[in-house]
């Protein structure tokens, strides 16, 4: 089980009891099956991502990577540039 996956699916269930659904009430919003929202809610899906897209959108959330990166010490100069 990875971090990342348990982090997601926290937020899922989060988001799912808050809109007061049951797993089973979720399932049939995404078109997928209840077992799938159990994995994913517990970080240990491995399925497809298109279920796990449904899912996520039915919630209103969606999945994004974003490279990102902090600048260097050497790179402030070019940050605060007054020129």
């Amino acid at each position: 089980m990875l971090p990342g996956l348990q982090a997601i699916g926290a937020k899922c269930q989060e988001r799912r009891k808050a809109n007061r659904w049951t797993q089973a009430d979720a399932a049939t919003r995404a078109g997928i099956h209840r077992t799938v929202i159990s994995q994913i809610e517990n970080g240990h899906y491995a399925g497809s991502l298109k279920a796990f897209t449904l899912y996520l959108t039915s919630l209103g959330l969606k999945l994004s990577a974003i490279d990102f990166s902090f600048p260097q010490l050497e790179d402030l100069d070019t940050l605060f540039d007054e020129g």
